[in-house]
């Protein structure tokens, strides 16, 4: 058996994530036939590019954990104030009308939300990215609504249980937290009368989750462990994974896991709001 070790920061795991991604069965079933759903995130701007060959214009996305603490893309403020803020702005039917919709392998124009959803299947695919994961593989997802119901990804949770669609969930080992995502979700509630950034609450959300060790195996057919993390200059959030395979297995995930190192995500502008009667 042969060995190998790979460093990846945050952004080379998202662009190798979405590289497995466009590799599950149910995947490409759903660009093939029917459905393939993308929430905007830095989550899916890889997949979005792997399948049309360039970046997402107007990105925005929710959710972000900046420096300042938590905020959205000035995109994503913008965009909410163009749908008239108020009743609408609270309405994910109305408002996410961002969605990336491939039918069949081809990109559609934009629609609301609830439009997308009514279309779907069981042989489609909503992906979503993620705020955090436990250790039993349980997800949740900020949300800062202050009229609940876990935002965009509560409707479309809503959605599935009578579509019976697929839910993926790209997510990094950097989402990973020391607690359970249960009571985490308690612990956030919404009220909080101190934030760094907007207030959120932190909603529970079930699919299939896709993190390193997963995309290596979906890739490449070899086994990976986290070895080490964190990192300086750069490197801040870095996991180091140790490979084990057959020797022709290990070469080619070596090689192809180089491609991609440096991966870079689009400059994010983010939201200085720290209410939501400031976004909307």
């Amino acid at each position: 058996m042969a060995q190998a070790q790979i460093v990846l920061t945050p952004t080379e795991s998202k662009k190798l994530i979405a590289h497995a991604v466009l590799k599950l069965p149910e995947v490409r079933l759903s660009l093939e036939e029917g459905i393939l759903a993308l929430h905007p995130s830095s989550s899916t701007c890889f997949i979005f590019e792997e399948l049309t060959g360039c970046r997402p214009e107007g990105l925005w996305v929710c959710g972000v954990i900046a420096p300042s603490g938590l905020t959205g893309s000035r995109e994503a403020e913008e965009m909410i104030r163009a749908r008239g803020g108020g009743k609408d702005s609270r309405d994910p039917r109305k408002v996410s009308r961002q969605t990336w919709v491939f039918k069949r392998g081809v990109l559609q124009q934009a629609a609301p939300l609830g439009e997308i959803l009514d279309g779907m299947g069981e042989n489609d695919v909503y992906v979503k990215g993620v705020n955090a994961v436990d250790a039993q593989g349980n997800a949740g997802v900020l949300f800062a609504n202050p009229a609940g119901g876990g935002g965009t990804i509560g409707r479309v949770l809503s959605a599935r249980r009578n579509k019976n669609f697929n839910i993926i969930l790209p997510a990094g080992y950097e989402k990973l937290i020391p607690g359970s995502v249960k009571e985490a979700c308690h612990a956030a509630g919404r009220t909080a009368e101190l934030a760094m950034g907007l207030p959120c609450g932190l909603y529970p959300v079930d699919g299939k989750i896709i993190n390193e060790t997963d995309a290596i195996s979906l890739l490449y057919g070899v086994k990976s462990c986290v070895i080490a993390a964190g990192g300086l200059g750069g490197a801040e959030g870095a996991v180091v994974l140790a490979l084990q395979g057959e020797q022709e297995h290990i070469t080619a995930a070596f090689a192809g896991i180089g491609g991609v190192k440096g991966a870079k995500l689009p400059e994010l502008q983010v939201s200085r709001a720290t209410r939501w009667d400031e976004v909307v």
